[in-house]
């Protein structure tokens, strides 16, 4: 008999349907429309991460939260504030990603910052249309801390590891590769890989889905 499912994350099913719906475009920029608001704006969104996990011997889809948003307008420079919620699957044995690879349960949120090449720029959107078209996109971690370690771990029990100073990077996944078409049945919406990597090592890394649901 199959394990029920958190209401909160696991149904999949009106998760798709929502997704398939179509996702609105990513949060306009914002103040002076530089080049650095602009990749800010652009990286913001609510998504949701396909998983596979495994309660005793069936395999369940689901759909790890993460959110990226405006940071806080205190801050010493303009910055996006990269939140990840709990899998919330307490029972679960192990998380892969859609590809295969291990998925660790991450908690916590870290502020991304960008800096330009051009700052002073008289063509930031031009500027940024390229970078779009490269398709990737690399950011700072200014400061912040994520509670990372096994699914099966209890969330309060996860050792916390600091990304200030780390990296983080996000780049557009291609049509007609293997992760675009196992992703596919979320419907026209955008699709991106998410890596964090940590001054001591630690590393996510996990394709992104944007969700325009609650």
């Amino acid at each position: 008999m199959k394990r029920p499912l958190s209401s909160r994350l696991w149904i999949a099913a009106a998760l798709l349907a929502a997704l398939a719906a179509g996702s609105a475009p990513a949060a306009s920029p914002t103040g002076e429309h530089d080049l650095v608001d602009l990749v800010l704006g652009w990286a913001r969104g609510s998504f949701r991460s396909p998983l596979l996990c495994t309660f005793g011997g069936d395999t369940h889809q689901g759909l790890r939260r993460v959110v990226i948003a405006p940071g806080p307008p205190q801050s010493e420079r303009r910055v996006d504030r990269l939140t990840f919620f709990d899998i919330d699957a307490p029972t679960a044995t192990r998380c892969t990603t859609v590809l295969g690879g291990e998925q660790p349960n991450a908690i916590g949120s870290v502020l991304l910052g960008y800096t330009s090449k051009r700052p002073n720029s008289d063509t930031p959107k031009r500027d940024f249309d390229e970078l779009i078209r490269a398709g990737h996109l690399d950011f700072e971690i200014v400061e912040g801390a994520l509670r990372v370690g096994p699914i099966t771990t209890p969330p309060k029990q996860l050792p916390e590891h600091d990304f200030a100073r780390g990296t983080a990077s996000i780049a557009v996944i291609k049509a007609n590769t293997d992760e675009a078409r196992l992703l596919q049945d979320f419907g026209p919406t955008r699709r991106v890989r998410l890596t964090l990597q940590a001054p001591d090592g630690t590393q996510l890394e996990l394709p992104l889905v944007e969700f325009t649901g609650h």
